[in-house]
């Protein structure tokens, strides 16, 4: 699937009435369009980006950081609309909730005057919608840091642009797997080989990253079991790894500490589905939601290995976990207070 796959037909505007029309240049396209209209210009900014971050010109530098944060932005949003428009809106503001629904004809502000999400959010709502997607709230920040930077300040340090420009390179590949659209088509045949190249060298500088946390960590177990006898071990160890992870998550999985060989900690973000309905052997019907958990933090109680989420997947950490059925999906529901007072 293409960008192209997802409509052709330009209208002329502002000629068109009636419900959300969205312009682009001098023509407009209907409302289910939004996630092309996104996604075309994600795509320009992830391909000027690839173009210009190697230039010595201060001024391609410069455009190259603004497109690398505006790409991802961009495409983010473009995968919040293919899901569900109103998940654009800021803070549930009336007139973007009424353009992003299809009916622009009775907000009182313009398309342009809509308040939708920054693009943080809109990365954090991506990563809770699609789970997979390789977004690490901490490093990953530098994409839209230099972005900020050359946007507001017109400064930017080659480094940290290179370092976004991979951060954009993953980011948009794991959005293109979410919108189901291929990759080659998107990056074009002159951005492809270098985006390739980019994310080699990302995944082999992740992977000495890796090699160097667990040796340290494995020289951190040498140290705290020397001299001590069987027994004395034993007891070490039992009363370390039965410590809980500090990191505060939905889930925490236990899993063998690749250095210390010890029990660790996945730590990890749960997906709990929609309520289904099953039936017992005697025919009595009862509720549940499937539950999956998504790792995205390692920690050991013993050796103090850490590993974050693009590490896991050198190690071949399980990126889904299934998880036991919630047996009471309704259990916090609360019936709407309007309903309950009309009643």
């Amino acid at each position: 699937m293409t960008v192209e796959s997802w409509g052709t037909t330009y209208w002329g505007g502002p000629g068109a009435t009636g419900g959300t029309w969205w312009p682009v240049g001098k023509h407009v396209v209907e409302h289910g369009r939004l996630k092309q209209v996104l996604a075309l210009s994600a795509r320009h900014h992830a391909r000027q980006a690839i173009e210009l971050f190697a230039t010595d010109d201060q001024d391609g530098l410069t455009q190259a950081a603004v497109s690398a944060g505006c790409a991802v932005e961009l495409l983010a949003k473009a995968f919040l609309a293919s899901v569900e428009p109103g998940l654009l809106a800021e803070k549930g503001d009336r007139d973007t909730i009424l353009i992003l629904s299809g009916n622009a004809n009775l907000a009182s502000a313009r398309i342009a005057e809509m308040k939708t999400v920054g693009a943080l959010e809109a990365l954090k709502i991506a990563k809770h919608l699609h789970p997979s997607l390789s977004f690490n709230l901490q490093s990953d920040q530098v994409v839209l840091r230099v972005r900020n930077s050359a946007a507001h300040m017109g400064m930017v340090l080659p480094d940290e642009l290179r370092a976004a420009v991979a951060v954009m390179c993953r980011l948009v590949e794991g959005l293109l797997a979410a919108l189901l659209l291929e990759r080659d088509k998107y990056w074009g045949d002159h951005a492809i080989g270098v985006v390739d190249e980019i994310l080699d060298v990302a995944k082999s500088e992740v992977r000495r990253i890796v090699a160097a946390k667990i040796a340290v960590a494995e020289r951190r177990f040498a140290g705290l079991v020397s001299g001590l006898d069987a027994a004395g071990r034993a007891v070490v160890l039992s009363a370390l790894s039965r410590r809980d992870p500090y990191t505060t998550a939905d889930h925490n999985e236990p899993y063998q500490c690749p250095a210390c060989k010890q029990q660790g900690w996945l730590v990890c973000h749960v997906d709990e589905g929609q309520p289904e309905i099953g039936y017992d052997d005697d025919g009595t019907q009862y509720s549940f939601a499937p539950r999956t958990a998504y790792p995205f933090f390692f920690e050991c109680p013993v050796c103090e290995l850490e590993l974050e989420e693009e590490e896991l997947a050198e190690l071949d950490y399980p990126m889904e976990i299934e998880l036991d059925p919630n047996s009471d999906p309704y259990s916090n529901y609360e019936p709407d207070e309007d309903w309950v007072r009309g009643r």
